[in-house]
């Protein structure tokens, strides 16, 4: 076999292998075309079930008295003002204490590491690299 030949049979193979891989490539995007289409399906059937479910609640809100426009048969809520305390968000269990839970405790020891730490820290930016 001359090295033309040889070069020729190379060539066919490569070309072979490179038609090769096409087809399997075609043939991934397709797998994965009909996989991202299942999902996408499978969000839409979800998210119509979400809405649905919604709806029912509002409807079903509507027909037991309570109103989306907070009439006064719906409870009042913890962020009311007039509610709790007269405060908006006083109700809440997030909302700060009025007054100290443990007002007899010293708390001396724990203000001068506010402090120490306040000064380490002067204008609240130290931590970041900007």
């Amino acid at each position: 076999m001359s090295e033309i030949d040889a070069m020729k049979a190379e060539l066919d193979g490569l070309v072979r292998e490179q038609s090769e891989r096409r087809v399997l490539r075609e043939q991934r995007g397709e797998e994965i075309k009909a996989q991202s289409q299942e999902y996408m399906t499978k969000q839409v059937q979800a998210a119509e079930r979400y809405v649905q479910h919604v709806r029912e609640m509002a409807q079903r809100k509507t027909k037991s008295g309570w109103s989306t426009d907070r009439g006064t048969t719906e409870p009042p809520s913890a962020f009311d003002a007039d509610a709790f305390g007269g405060e908006p968000g006083a109700g809440s269990p997030f909302a700060p204490a009025a007054e100290p839970r443990h007002a007899a405790r010293d708390d001396a020891p724990r203000r001068a590491r506010r402090s120490r730490a306040a000064e380490a820290d002067d204008d609240g930016y130290d931590n970041n690299p900007w």
